[in-house]
């Protein structure tokens, strides 16, 4: 039979100690091993016994370097609410808009003051409201609604007289154009009211303006290239505080004979630098 190593055998009863609870003997062991005055095991043990015990190595291992504070920034950032998914078609139209809305911003339109100024005057300066209605509808006098004005007067300076002079001045006689039923009207008819002169309370441009506003009551058109001149031309003259008074003997020249009583029709003896008023006449086609 062959003989077993010692240094095996010493293994092995370590390892028996060891499950038996050898502990104490293992403790008792390490001092005398540790001791330099201890005589060394013969047989080459000592590096057996050696390795039973652990060692003290120190920790290799490097120390975790703490991490650093984040930014303040970057904090804020962390915490601010972001854009909710459904708000996101909205920031993505906002360009779109912000490229759109300055086209919308369109300045008010202006008052015409040839309008306001001729409605003021109609209804309050010259007081014809009171008896032919605010909106024409008529009263005490008559009504300029459904065209009745525009046939008595299918010209503005036939009007223009009647207002300025009055319905006194001709008081039972016939004026204005047949209208559809084929009569004229009477000055001082019965039922008719009668018209107060304005010759001394208007200037010729306000005479102008009233009439032109009782004739937009009555629904006349006022497109033409002549109608729009002679509302160019009561704006300018307006605008720039014209009070000439009314000459009524030269609205008869330039009234029709067959509708105006008094009229002579023969016009403005300088057309070029005084012209009648009201829209010139059309030119006529060469």
């Amino acid at each position: 039979m062959s003989e077993i190593p010692e240094h095996l055998l010493k293994r092995s009863r370590s390892a028996k100690a060891g499950k038996s609870g050898g502990d104490a003997g293992a403790s008792e062991s390490a001092p005398a091993a540790a001791s330099p005055s201890a005589p060394a095991p013969a047989g080459g043990s000592a590096p057996a016994a050696a390795a039973s015990v652990p060692a003290n190595l120190p920790n290799l291992d490097p120390e975790p370097v703490p991490a650093k504070p984040e930014p303040h920034f970057v904090v804020a950032a962390k915490a601010r609410r972001r854009v909710p998914v459904w708000a996101l078609p909205i920031v993505a139209a906002l360009p779109v808009w912000a490229i759109a809305y300055p086209g919308t911003m369109q300045e008010p339109p202006r008052e015409d003051p040839l309008i306001t100024e001729s409605t003021l005057l109609y209804t309050e300066e010259a007081g014809c409201a009171g008896c032919h209605g605010a909106g024409g509808g008529g009263g005490l006098g008559y009504a300029f609604t459904n065209e009745s004005l525009l046939e008595t007067f299918p010209d503005p300076i036939d009007q223009m007289v009647h207002v300025a002079r009055g319905s006194a001045a001709i008081q039972g006689q016939e004026y204005g154009a047949e209208r559809r039923d084929g009569a004229r009207r009477v000055s001082g008819a019965k039922g008719s009211g009668q018209m107060p002169a304005q010759e001394k309370q208007l200037t010729q441009i306000k005479l102008e303006m009233v009439i032109f506003h009782e004739r937009e009551l009555a629904g006349e058109e006022q497109t033409s290239p002549e109608y729009i001149e002679w509302m160019d031309n009561m704006r300018e003259r307006f605008e720039g505080g014209e009070a000439t008074p009314i000459d009524l003997d030269f609205l008869l020249a330039c009234a029709n004979p067959e509708i105006t009583p008094g009229a002579t029709g023969e016009g403005s003896p300088d057309p070029e630098t005084e012209p009648c008023p009201g829209p010139p006449p059309a030119e006529e086609d060469a």
